[in-house]
C-alpha cells in the first residue's frame, strides 16, 4: 500500500471514529493524516510523521477552548428562575398534559398548580418553583 494511500484511509478511520465518540478530539487527529497524505506525495515518512503529529497538536491546542465552549451545555440554577416571570409559548393545560413556557431563552415543561385552570398562549405566569424537569407557574 502507497503512503498516501496509508494517510488517507487513516484519516477517514479516524474522522468516522469522532462520530461515536462524545468529545471532538479525534477529528483534528484525521485532519493531521490528511495533511500528511498530501505530504506523503512529496516527502518521505519521517517528515510524514513530524507533519501528522504537528498538524494534529497544534490544531488539538489551539481549537481546544473554543470546542470546550461549544460541549458545554449552559447551566441553570432553580434559583435563577424562581420567581421570575415567563411567557407561555403552549396553552398549560394540565388535563391534557401540555404547557409550555419560555424564560431567559429556555424552554420549560409548565404545570399550574390548580388543575381546573387554564393559562393560554402568549399570557405571562410567575414561576413559583421548579419541580425535576418542570416549572409550576401561577398566572400574573
Amino acid at each position: 500500500m502507497e503512503a498516501w494511500v496509508f494517510w488517507l484511509v487513516l484519516g477517514a478511520i479516524l474522522m468516522v471514529a469522532e462520530i461515536f465518540t462524545p468529545t471532538f478530539f479525534i477529528f483534528w487527529f484525521g485532519v493531521g493524516a490528511l495533511a500528511a497524505s498530501l505530504v506523503s506525495l512529496y516527502l518521505g515518512v519521517y517528515v510524514q510523521i513530524i507533519v501528522f503529529a504537528a498538524v494534529s497538536i497544534v490544531l488539538v491546542f489551539f481549537t481546544r477552548r473554543l470546542v470546550q465552549n461549544w460541549e458545554s451545555p449552559r447551566k441553570i440554577h432553580v434559583e435563577e428562575i424562581a420567581g421570575k416571570v415567563a411567557i407561555v409559548i403552549e396553552t398549560i393545560d394540565n388535563r391534557k398534559g401540555t404547557g409550555l413556557v419560555k424564560i431567559n431563552g429556555d424552554v420549560w415543561r409548565a404545570y399550574v398548580e390548580d388543575d381546573d385552570e387554564i393559562i393560554e398562549k402568549g399570557e405571562h405566569v410567575k414561576i413559583m418553583k421548579v419541580e425535576g424537569a418542570h416549572v409550576v407557574v401561577k398566572r400574573v
